[in-house]
């Protein structure tokens, strides 16, 4: 009934406002939770901000206890604050022990370099060079020595940039001490993150983003003809995946999994999201694609199932799964994948919110026999490894590339990557250091940063190039704020601090987001800094930028001369990569359909989706590169297929590991697409040439007509016979043109 009186929408209009700002704050809430898993960001930014502050006061009371300057104990400090509180992400009280024992070790050797060598310019040039090197080399070592490569490197940079007295090593030593016994204990209590609250806070982010990719299927099927809505849906679907991802790292800790549950369970609950997902999205993309022949009301009951999925009204879910199942006789095949897709979601929803998740092993062990579940469980290996409590980057990629050709003889390949990158590196910094004199004999060190920083988190010329267009766009946007709050500031110190703690949490919450927005801020804190010390003047800033743009071309050469690793080369790896793990998968699932359970499906699965968001990083990386004969949509429609790929493949090793089936069909199909999953990853570029691209099409033939008569046979049978045909139909898309 609608009002009919001005009385009566006096009292409507207000509950629709306030149904308003609630659906507002709730979509709200899920941006944030979901752009920031496990709330990492925001806790890396208030770490720093803690680290550096409380570190500060540590170190004015030891150079007050010492009657020394307080300045140089300060920088010190503040910068071993910064970077330990960022980067050391142990598991364990002894681990972080462990690493926290090395670094006054790095940063004490850096510092004393720089002091003993800079009496001399030259051999201090030439050790800043060495240092740079083997900064990045160490790196091969693991997480811990790139924070101990990296000390080192800050530690000498630092030594330059203050120019102390030989009889101030000691106090620099003791200063170094201090700033790390303080952050250690701090990492050992206050910022010591709960694994467990840190993987429920990741589950909030996953369930967050698949809401946020049901509201794009909706718009989806509201704009059935735009593109816009359809690369929303992917990329959605892609972030998902991610997160999806950072909570199999997090398994690595056996405290991060809630009472009563074991990692294998919420492995296999994650992949079963995932697979929900993808079979909503499908469905609701062909739906949408026949939107004018379907009835009006079926499209309502489409946007209703959807929006009560989205809004999280789980009774009215049930209610509109019922109305849409009873249609699925009457109209397009999309709607019964829908409505299994729609009612999987509600059921590992309900089943996450009551604590009780299906069990992988469960149908290989007996019900009263815990031994083998508990067993299972201890047997239990993440498959991604976090690097600093976050997603690694494109290293994994560019090392295998390089391990592909490293059969050439006296071939540069040969070379491990962080030994190139340490090479890269050195160069960069020797020829910045020449570059940056000319600049300026006192301010060369910007130069030679920003050449040194431009390989730290970048694996292939692309991410080299970006990073450093980046970090000239960050200087140079901050530089105008900088300015600007510097006039702002002078003279009132509590403002100056205020701004320069602000600039460290944005700084750090920015940096996975926008590498340009991160340098933003730096810019904003090195002003605020120059303030407190007096020495602030706007022609040092515009130095800075005049350098850090040189140190940025330097950077960008380097990696096209010295030992570059392409982009493209990268994104191929990456695409052969994940080929070869759709065949172990494949090869996995057969031995499966011939009740051998050899393999761990699920972990291949997720082996499989790590490789997935390599592919999609590197080809974007290819797409926006701007480099000459890119071809954006067949790059889009590539991936679109290997996408498919993985979707098709996830869910057939889901359904294997929770029934039996036995097949040798199936079995035989499987071991042939494996087979030419593999003859696919070891072709240079796609589609295939004329030889290969046809055996893919006869084995999609073979492979066809093989399941073609399982599809109306026993239900799990004609389920893994759709799955495969559909794979072996994506991989003849690969193939040919």
């Amino acid at each position: 009934m609608h009002p009919s009186t001005a009385e009566g929408w006096s009292r409507v209009l207000p509950q629709l406002g306030a149904g308003r700002v609630r659906t507002g704050l709730r979509d709200a809430r899920d941006r944030l939770v979901a752009s920031d898993p496990g709330l990492f960001r925001l806790r890396r930014g208030l770490n720093a901000v803690l680290a550096v502050g409380t570190t500060v006061v540590v170190e004015l009371a030891f150079a007050r206890a010492l009657g020394a300057p307080a300045t140089l104990a300060v920088l010190l400090g503040a910068i071993v604050a910064m970077l330990v509180s960022t980067s050391v992400s142990e598991p364990s009280r002894a681990t972080t022990l462990t690493t926290m024992a090395g670094v006054p070790l790095a940063a004490g050797l850096g510092a004393t370099l720089g002091v003993v060598t800079s009496r001399q310019h030259w051999l201090g040039l030439a050790t800043f060079v060495v240092i740079s090197f083997v900064a990045v080399w160490v790196r091969r070592f693991g997480p811990r020595w790139f924070t101990y490569g990296f000390l080192a490197w800050q530690g000498f940079f630092f030594a330059l940039f203050l120019h102390p007295p030989l009889v101030a090593l000691p106090f620099m030593l003791g200063a170094v001490v201090v700033a790390s016994a303080w952050v250690g204990l701090l990492l050992l209590t206050v910022l010591r993150d709960n694994p467990r609250v840190r993987l429920r806070r990741t589950v909030e982010a996953l369930r967050a983003r698949a809401r946020a990719g049901i509201a794009a299927m909706l718009d989806v099927l509201n704009e059935p003809d735009a593109p816009g809505p359809q690369r929303r849906l992917r990329t959605q679907l892609v972030q998902l995946s991610e997160i999806a991802l950072l909570m199999d790292g997090q398994l690595a800790d056996p405290r991060a999994v809630p009472a009563g549950l074991r990692r294998g369970q919420v492995r296999r609950w994650t992949v079963d999201l995932e697979i929900a997902m993808d079979e909503a999205a499908a469905a609701v993309v062909d739906l949408a694609r026949h939107k004018p022949d379907l009835p009006e009301g079926l499209v309502r009951d489409i946007g209703d199932l959807l929006r009560s999925l989205g809004w999280g009204a789980g009774h009215e879910a049930h209610r509109r799964v019922a109305t849409l199942e009873a249609q699925v006789t009457t109209h397009t095949p999309a709607i019964r994948r829908l409505t299994w897709s729609a009612a999987d979601l509600l059921r590992l929803v309900e089943q996450w919110d009551a604590g009780h998740l299906d069990d992988p092993v469960a149908h290989r062990a007996n019900a009263e026999d815990l031994l083998d579940r508990t067993a299972a469980d201890a047997d239990f290996e993440p498959v991604v490894t976090l690097f600093a409590g976050n997603l690694p980057g494109s290293a994994v990629v560019a090392s295998s590339l390089l391990e592909d050709q490293a059969g050439r003889r006296w071939s540069s390949t040969r070379l491990q990557l962080t030994t190139r990158q340490a090479v890269q590196a050195a160069t960069a910094a020797a020829l910045a250091i020449v570059v940056g004199e000319v600049i300026s004999p006192q301010r060369y060190y910007w130069a030679v940063i920003t050449a040194f920083i431009a390989f730290t988190g970048a694996s292939n010329t692309g991410e080299t190039l970006r990073r450093s267009v980046a970090r000239v766009a960050g200087t140079m946007a901050g530089l105008v704020g900088a300015i600007g709050l510097a006039h702002l500031t002078t003279g009132h110190p509590p403002a100056a601090l205020a701004v320069l703690f602000a600039s460290i949490f944005l700084a750090f919450y920015v940096q996975q987001l926008s590498y340009a927005a991160m340098i933003f801020f730096i810019t904003l804190l090195l002003g605020q800094m120059y303030t407190l010390l007096n020495t602030f003047t706007d022609a040092v800033l515009v130095l800075r930028l005049e350098e850090t743009a040189a140190g940025a071309v330097i950077g960008v050469a380097v990696s096209v001369l010295v030992l570059p690793t392409g982009t493209r080369a990268t994104a191929r790896a990456a695409r052969s990569g994940f080929l070869h793990r759709l065949a172990d998968l494949l090869d996995g699932c057969a031995e499966h359909l011939r009740l051998e359970h050899g393999a761990d499906l699920l972990a291949l699965t997720v082996e499989l989706d790590s490789w997935g968001r390599q592919v999609v990083n590197t080809y974007r990386a290819v797409a926006r590169g701007g480099l000459v004969g890119v071809d954006r949509g067949r790059l889009r429609h590539r991936l679109s297929v290997l996408g498919a790929c993985g979707s098709h493949a996830r869910a057939l090793a889901a359904m294997l590991t929770s029934s039996e089936i036995a097949s040798p069909e199936l079995s035989t199909a499987c071991g042939e697409l494996a087979a030419q999953s593999r003859s696919l990853a070891e072709i240079g570029s796609l589609p295939a040439p004329a030889k290969p691209a046809a055996a893919v099409v006869q084995a999609r033939e073979r492979v066809s007509s093989s399941v073609a008569a399982l599809a109306d046979a026993d239900p799990r049978t004609g389920s893994a016979s759709i799955h495969i045909g559909r794979l072996a139909d994506a991989l003849t898309l690969l193939a040919t043109p």
